[in-house]
Protein backbone atom coordinates (compact mmCIF):
# COMPACT_ATOMS: atom_id res chain seq x y z
CA UNK A 1 0.00 0.00 0.00
CA UNK A 2 1.48 3.32 -1.09
CA UNK A 3 1.11 6.71 0.46
CA UNK A 4 -1.33 8.09 -2.17
CA UNK A 5 -3.75 5.08 -0.77
CA UNK A 6 -3.29 5.85 3.26
CA UNK A 7 -3.85 9.49 2.24
CA UNK A 8 -6.98 8.80 0.21
CA UNK A 9 -8.40 6.68 2.76
CA UNK A 10 -7.67 9.50 5.91
CA UNK A 11 -9.06 12.26 3.72
CA UNK A 12 -11.85 10.40 2.87
CA UNK A 13 -12.24 9.84 7.32
CA UNK A 14 -11.30 13.37 8.23
CA UNK A 15 -13.96 14.81 5.83
CA UNK A 16 -16.88 12.53 7.06
CA UNK A 17 -16.00 13.33 10.49
CA UNK A 18 -15.92 16.41 10.46
CA UNK A 19 -19.14 16.46 8.42
CA UNK A 20 -20.74 14.25 11.50
CA UNK A 21 -19.35 17.30 13.99
CA UNK A 22 -21.04 20.01 11.80
CA UNK A 23 -24.51 18.25 11.91
CA UNK A 24 -24.23 17.32 15.70
CA UNK A 25 -23.23 21.21 16.15
CA UNK A 26 -20.00 20.03 17.47
CA UNK A 27 -18.57 22.44 15.58
CA UNK A 28 -19.24 26.11 15.08
CA UNK A 29 -22.44 25.93 17.54
CA UNK A 30 -24.14 28.97 16.65
CA UNK A 31 -25.17 30.52 13.15
CA UNK A 32 -27.21 29.35 10.36
CA UNK A 33 -28.45 26.08 11.18
CA UNK A 34 -29.64 25.58 7.30
CA UNK A 35 -25.82 26.07 6.09
CA UNK A 36 -23.73 23.45 8.40
CA UNK A 37 -26.68 20.92 7.62
CA UNK A 38 -26.28 21.72 3.98
CA UNK A 39 -22.40 21.38 4.35
CA UNK A 40 -22.89 18.74 6.94
CA UNK A 41 -24.96 16.65 4.49
CA UNK A 42 -21.97 17.54 1.72
CA UNK A 43 -19.60 16.72 3.60
CA UNK A 44 -20.41 12.98 4.60
CA UNK A 45 -21.99 12.43 0.67
CA UNK A 46 -18.26 13.49 -0.48
CA UNK A 47 -16.24 11.31 2.69
CA UNK A 48 -18.31 8.60 1.56
CA UNK A 49 -17.44 8.94 -2.05
CA UNK A 50 -13.92 9.63 -1.79
CA UNK A 51 -13.96 6.13 0.43
CA UNK A 52 -15.65 4.39 -2.63
CA UNK A 53 -13.54 6.00 -5.11
CA UNK A 54 -10.36 4.88 -3.29
CA UNK A 55 -11.34 1.31 -2.39
CA UNK A 56 -11.99 0.61 -5.99
CA UNK A 57 -8.94 2.11 -7.16
CA UNK A 58 -6.92 0.17 -4.62
CA UNK A 59 -8.84 -3.22 -5.49
CA UNK A 60 -8.11 -2.42 -9.46
CA UNK A 61 -4.32 -2.40 -8.44
CA UNK A 62 -4.13 -5.37 -6.63
CA UNK A 63 -6.22 -7.07 -9.73
CA UNK A 64 -3.97 -5.67 -11.91
CA UNK A 65 -0.28 -6.63 -10.07
CA UNK A 66 -2.02 -10.21 -9.57
CA UNK A 67 -2.74 -10.51 -13.28
CA UNK A 68 0.77 -8.96 -13.85
CA UNK A 69 2.06 -11.73 -11.32
CA UNK A 70 0.12 -14.72 -13.28
CA UNK A 71 1.17 -13.64 -16.66
CA UNK A 72 4.98 -13.21 -15.32
CA UNK A 73 5.09 -16.83 -13.85
CA UNK A 74 3.29 -18.49 -16.92
CA UNK A 75 5.88 -16.99 -19.25
CA UNK A 76 8.19 -18.58 -17.40
CA UNK A 77 6.46 -22.24 -17.00
CA UNK A 78 5.90 -21.43 -20.95
CA UNK A 79 9.74 -20.86 -21.48
CA UNK A 80 10.74 -23.68 -19.29
CA UNK A 81 9.00 -26.12 -21.65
Amino acid sequence: MNAAVIINFVTSAVTFIFGILLLTGAIFPGGESSTKVMLGVVLLIYGVYRFINSYTKFKQNKLRENIERLESERNKFLEDK
